[in-house]
């Protein structure tokens, strides 16, 4: 009886604690752009992909603050940019931080957009905290569905970034370097032009040494739970405007996948940008920023 409670308290214990590091939050870097923040501002937060950050989106951000006569905010989430690295990386805990991030800046309520990874970050910050979510624009990820891409590449390029020694590089531009160096002759990336935004990993840590800026270690870890939409959103619904965006060459939002993004999202709307990959944003900002413009102007 004795060994059955002191078990039985146990699991208590680690359920407990697993519950406490999904809902702990760090506080992220950021960046304003457009109009200062005021008492009821309505702000637009814009939340970069898997080993991106807020420099991704500079520019998009910009052109959204300017267009929509708003306050636009890019940031970093955990593991990535200027953001605190953690031993921990699950789309509960990212979302918690948008929020947490949100009552820092003082903004109740947020227009949101979120490429790939920072799209489900947004999809459950939007289905765990309504409230806080005016409306929802997702870029070229499923709630439903996961490309293969997503399964097959990053895994072997995290794998690939793990292994890539800075010791003795003598500054960014030739650590950047190397790094392109070893991903392209691992055959990891077939084609050199789309090897920039991994090298924007690369550069000054907090500790003064050139590394990676993105957690390796961490995203390795918890790919999976990168990768798959948290089974603890069944059941739950925003019912307010969205807007999912995929890339007409991508396979990240199957057509099909409609009905079940509809399930979460009963307002949902998908559009699709023709002849652009996963990047949409960067492959066709022109189409992609009057979609996004005119979206959130509206709602």
């Amino acid at each position: 009886m004795y060994l059955m409670e002191t078990k039985l308290l146990l699991k208590r214990n680690v359920i407990s604690f697993m519950f406490f590091c999904k809902r702990s939050t760090v506080d992220l870097a950021y960046k304003i752009h457009g109009k200062p923040l005021s008492k009821n501002s309505v702000p637009i937060l814009v939340i970069h992909g898997l080993m991106g950050s807020k420099k991704n989106f500079e520019s998009i951000a910009k052109n959204i603050a300017a267009t929509t006569k708003n306050t636009a905010i890019t940031v970093d989430l955990r593991n990535h940019g200027d953001s605190p690295h953690t031993s921990s990386h699950t789309y509960l805990e990212l979302a918690a931080d948008i929020s947490h991030l949100m009552k820092k800046v003082s903004v109740k309520r947020a227009k949101i957009v979120g490429h790939s990874m920072g799209g489900r970050t947004a999809m459950v910050l939007a289905l765990t905290e309504n409230p806080k979510v005016a409306s929802l624009v997702v870029v070229d990820i499923s709630p439903v569905s996961t490309a293969g891409l997503l399964n097959d590449f990053f895994p072997e390029l995290l794998k690939v970034m793990e292994t890539m020694e800075f010791q003795g590089k003598e500054s960014i531009s030739k650590a950047r370097a190397a790094v392109k160096k070893v991903i392209i002759e691992s055959g990891v990336m077939k084609h050199d032009d789309s090897i920039d935004f991994i090298l924007l990993n690369v550069g000054l840590k907090p500790n003064k040494r050139i590394g990676w800026l993105c957690n390796v270690e961490t995203l390795k870890k918890y790919f999976e739970c990168i990768a798959t939409f948290p089974s603890e959103m069944k059941g739950k619904t925003y019912k307010g405007p969205t807007l999912f965006i995929g890339g007409g060459d991508s396979k990240y939002i199957p057509p099909e996948d409609i009905k079940g993004i509809r399930i979460f999202f009963p307002k949902a709307e998908l559009k699709y940008i023709p002849n652009v990959g996963h990047n949409v944003h960067a492959e066709d900002p022109k189409t992609f920023l009057k979609l996004v413009n005119q979206f959130l102007i509206k709602y």
